[in-house]
């Protein structure tokens, strides 16, 4: 286990946006799964707050509303500041949107999303070749350089190794531990890298069978994951607008 925690502070100490290259080849490290990163990471800060209803008792028909509680706009093209303005701008009087509200979204700013998901790993990429962690070369054809691929270095195999250890331990966690302990308590550092690597569902799948559970057996569950079970829906939401637009539109424009 401190072997875990020491890999897991190393990673820690990393800008998780700039793994995003990394992810993408293990299990996450999508558009979808930053946007739940950064709306925790908001819940968290104090910046927004949740509030999911049932319906159906089930984790998937849960409606829920995100509530901000700051209204200043971001400035800075950064993916967080980018994600921030857009839900912000998007907001009805009470600063609030639903999640149906943020299918609907994304299904009208197809111009915004699909390039904004193209950013994410081209920043990383970049972060990570002018870092020492990829490399990368041109192929050519007779003479035409028509496609650029990128390797790992020593030092990148070392960072995408700790990633993997990473992954397949959160990943044993949530399938065994979950179902072991008396009392379910991930941080917010463990919570957010489950969100990064693509987790957050088989998670929420897992703590909703806990919390079914006859009353004699239903375990303690901290108020962290509480909140950010309640994220299900909103998340779900999104992801559905953004594989809609990604299916029908091409690529190619730029956001920002």
């Amino acid at each position: 286990m401190e072997k875990e925690k020491t890999i897991t502070n190393k990673l820690f100490d990393k800008n998780p946006v700039d793994m995003a290259f990394f992810l993408q080849k293990i299990n996450g490290g999508k558009l979808e799964h930053y946007m739940q990163f950064f709306l925790f990471k908001w819940i968290t800060e104090g910046k927004i707050r949740v509030i999911a209803l049932e319906n159906d008792l089930l984790i998937k028909k849960r409606h829920t509303t995100v509530f901000f509680l700051e209204n200043g706009m971001y400035e800075g093209e950064t993916i967080e500041n980018l994600l921030w303005n857009i839900l912000l701008e998007n907001t009805d009087e009470e600063n609030k949107i639903t999640d149906q509200q943020m299918k609907n979204l994304v299904k009208t700013n197809a111009m915004f999303f699909i390039p904004l998901g193209n950013k994410l790993t081209m920043d990383s990429q970049d972060y990570l070749i002018k870092n020492g962690y990829l490399n990368e070369k041109e192929q050519s054809l007779f003479h035409f350089k028509w496609k650029k691929s990128q390797t790992n270095t020593a030092q990148g195999n070392q960072l995408y190794d700790q990633l993997l250890k990473q992954f397949r331990y959160l990943e044993e966690a949530i399938g065994h531990n979950l179902r072991t302990q008396k009392e379910i308590d991930f941080s917010e550092e463990y919570l957010s890298w489950i969100s990064l690597f693509g987790l957050a569902d088989k998670f929420n799948k897992q703590i909703y069978k806990i919390s079914t559970q006859q009353p004699s057996e239903v375990k303690q569950i901290s108020r962290l994951i509480g909140s950010y079970t309640n994220l299900a829906a909103f998340i779900d939401a999104f992801s559905i607008g953004f594989s809609y637009v990604k299916n029908s539109v091409g690529p190619k424009k730029s956001c920002c």
